[in-house]
């Protein structure tokens, strides 16, 4: 009796070791073709190769690192997956506080510097930006001093400035704006030297205050990181702030250019006061509360 036990015994152990190791294979075999079927799934209809989720996010923070932004048109055509899919991946890397999600992509913050980089802010708002530069052409004649600021609606008004054969003289601290009027015949481009600022293609400083404070300007167009209705426009950068500050002072007529997403917010360097602002430029009609302030306080509005 005790041999046939065993027997027995050992039968069960065999079919045992028999189902575990049917059970690994297929454990295998499944994990095998999960991998190269999120590998090859879009290579079927697109002749195309898909990385996995955790590739495509550590693809990402490889870019992050090297650029410091990114945008999802970039990403979709370089990962060959959706915009949709990208904004799921930066939504993902958010939540791990490892980017900061904006309009059209994301960046890595600065501890310091918490200023969305230019490549990314000239993708946000674009349209609303065009038009706001259009309206201030209308209050830029021959023969003017004009200085515009390192926004990239400042940008878009020295774009619009190139295709004009106004003659003028612009001052700006901005190096992408010296690249798009660089050739312009008829504009007499002053760039302000300074420390360089990589985020905002600017110049910076206490060399860049006081080459601005040598000048006289008829008009000044500048934007702002918020506006805030009690106390004025504010920046994110003290630097930044700074300069916007000389080119008011310097300025006959200051026009402050921003979008309805600046108003009522506010960062922690103050630009200026309003009491420096002939006119603001803005791509919707302001709350009442606003309305009010701005035809109390003798502000042209444009929007």
């Amino acid at each position: 009796m005790s041999i046939h036990f065993k027997e027995n015994n050992n039968y069960f152990v065999l079919i045992f070791w028999l189902l575990f190791a049917k059970s690994l294979q297929l454990r295998f075999e499944t994990f095998t073709f999960r991998f190269f079927y999120d590998k090859v799934q879009v290579a079927n209809r697109k002749g195309k190769i898909v990385l996995m989720k955790y590739d495509r996010l550590q693809e990402i923070l490889k870019q992050l690192n090297n650029t410091g932004s990114v945008k999802v048109t970039d990403l979709s055509k370089m990962l060959n997956v959706t915009e949709e899919t990208i904004r799921k991946d930066l939504a993902t890397l958010e939540k791990e506080k490892k980017l900061k999600r904006v309009r059209g992509g994301a960046y890595q913050p600065k501890t310091l510097d918490k200023e969305v980089p230019v490549l990314l802010r000239e993708t946000m708002l674009k349209e609303e930006k065009q038009n706001m530069a259009g309206k201030c052409l209308q209050f830029i004649e021959d023969g003017e001093s004009v200085a515009l600021d390192s926004s990239t609606t400042s940008l878009s008004i020295a774009t619009l400035l190139s295709m004009t054969t106004l003659k003028i003289t612009v001052i700006s601290n901005s190096l992408d704006i010296a690249n798009v009027l660089k050739d312009h015949k008829s504009i007499k481009l002053i760039i302000i030297g300074g420390n360089f600022r990589n985020v905002t293609h600017s110049f910076i400083g206490v060399n860049a205050q006081n080459v601005i404070s040598r000048y006289l300007i008829d008009k000044a167009f500048i934007s702002s990181s918020g506006i805030s209705l009690h106390i004025g426009p504010t920046d994110y950068s003290e630097e930044e702030s700074l300069i916007r500050k000389q080119f008011l002072q310097q300025s006959e007529k200051n026009y402050l250019v921003v979008d309805h997403t600046k108003f009522d917010f506010r960062t922690i360097h103050l630009i200026d006061d309003f009491s420096h602002i002939s006119t603001i430029i803005t791509d919707q009609k302001p709350s009442p509360e606003w309305m009010h302030f701005f035809q109390n306080n003798n502000i042209q509005l444009i929007y």
